[in-house]
């Protein structure tokens, strides 16, 4: 039945593209039954469990007949091992795939600089409606497109909180979120509610429920809060040149709030400076308001069974006049300069990841309905259109790893203004060396 199912879907396609070349001639292509790859670090091969799986394979069927050609995928499995895959291969002038999918901020300048990708202007029209126009006209080099996506603006940092801890200390649902849609949800607002919810529940002299921890290796991380004040950890001229910004006020502003948190407001737990020991706590049912990237949430809405969780944007900060959605570096398709037949490859990609009728729903809210516990969390996704930002700065690995990915100074108690003056010059050094030469890993 299955395969009756792919067949029958199979002419279904074939008779929409009949219609569809009487309407406008496409170019024809020939590939002489050569492989196509295209690089994820995702599977992207259909899997037979998807309920659009026979939609997928007759469409892989007709593109192979279309093009005569095999398209198949390629990945690790994952988005760390799949980048130093493609960063040896790139620094090696090895082939990864006739396509590939990485981060915009990773591929220009950096690499669109050294000639290791080409700019895609001549392959794809750009003017499309499939495709991100804004986010693909960001990142535009030399005036060139060296990447292009179809990805929507994903949701990025948030606060999650534990509604069942917020009950019993006297805040409800409501209250919350009318904050948020007035205006009012603030740093202030979230200290003063994080201190609230911080408790000796059981009396012996030990806080046992916290009002607030952050995902990671720090317990107040500060990243998304810079962008909540209205700045940026680094910033980048037009020729995508990384500049230092950690001594920007705002910047300071935002690491002294997550490090008051932490060391006058004690809202945390100061157990254990081990990474990861923040987001125990909230497994735990034990923290009232949780910071972290939405890629790393889906798995909380099960692990809490006898709780219930409700998304807010991060709080505004004081020197900005909106909330931000801070989400991470896009990714777009690239190529390299050894691909053969690059206009028919883009061909194949067009086709492959255009907008069908039987594709699932992409937009925020879709990905996200069959986990929140109200419909107010997806109004908070909501809100995010239009005010999302790309984080910065995770290009250069030093600065990944030991300012964004680190404790920002702040489980050693290094005040924000001694930390941002000892990290600048190595942080710069980071900055600059991406001009110089590309180390592979990097």
């Amino acid at each position: 039945m299955k395969k009756i199912l792919i067949y029958l879907t199979v002419i279904s396609i074939l008779m929409s593209f009949c219609v569809m070349s009487c309407a406008e001639e496409e170019k024809k292509y020939d590939l002489g039954g050569r492989t196509v790859t295209i690089a994820y670090w995702g599977d992207m091969t259909p899997n037979e469990n998807s309920p659009t799986y026979a939609e997928e394979m007759a469409l892989l069927e007709h593109i192979n007949e279309k093009y005569n050609c095999n398209l198949t995928f390629v990945t690790t499995g994952d988005w760390h091992s799949y980048m130093s895959v493609v960063n040896i291969s790139l620094v090696n002038g090895e082939k990864i795939a006739d396509a590939f999918y990485a981060a915009f901020g990773t591929a220009v300048p950096k690499w669109a600089d050294k000639g290791m990708i080409v700019p895609l202007d001549d392959y794809f029209d750009f003017d499309d409606e499939l495709w991100n126009q804004d986010c693909n006209d960001a990142w535009i080099y030399k005036g060139h497109h060296y990447c292009i996506t179809n990805w929507d603006d994903a949701v990025g940092h948030v606060i999650l909180f534990n509604k069942r801890i917020c009950a019993e200390n006297g805040i409800t649902d409501e209250y919350l979120y009318d904050l948020q849609r007035n205006g009012e949800w603030t740093w202030d607002k979230l200290r003063e509610l994080a201190i609230r919810c911080t408790k000796d529940t059981n009396n012996d002299g030990a806080i046992d429920v916290y009002g607030y921890g952050s995902y990671g290796t720090c317990p107040t991380c500060p990243e998304p809060y810079l962008y909540a004040n209205g700045t940026t950890p680094v910033t980048k001229d037009e020729n995508y040149h990384y500049h230092y910004n950690l001594d920007d006020p705002r910047v300071i502003e935002a690491i002294q709030f997550c490090y008051d948190l932490y060391w006058n407001d004690r809202v945390c737990y100061m157990g254990s400076n081990d990474a990861g020991s923040w987001e125990g706590m909230w497994r735990l049912g034990k923290t009232a308001f949780y910071e972290v990237a939405s890629w790393n949430m889906a798995d909380y809405f099960e692990d809490l069974e006898d709780d219930e969780i409700g998304i807010l944007m991060i709080p505004m900060g004081p020197s900005a006049t909106d909330y931000v959605n801070a989400e991470s570096m896009p990714s777009g398709i690239c190529m390299q300069p050894m691909v053969e037949d690059k206009e028919a490859i883009a061909a194949i990609v067009y086709e492959w990841t255009r907008d069908y009728d039987w594709r699932m729903p992409w937009t925020q809210v879709d990905q996200w309905e069959n986990y929140v516990f109200d419909d107010e969390s997806l109004e908070t996704i909501e809100m995010l259109n239009g005010r999302t930002v790309p984080l910065l700065g995770e290009v250069s690995t030093y600065f990944r790893d030991y300012v964004l990915w680190n404790d920002w100074g702040i489980k050693q108690g290094i005040p924000p203004r001694t930390y941002v003056e000892t990290m600048r010059d190595s942080c710069q050094a980071s900055f600059d060396e991406l001009w110089s030469e590309v180390p592979a890993g990097n």
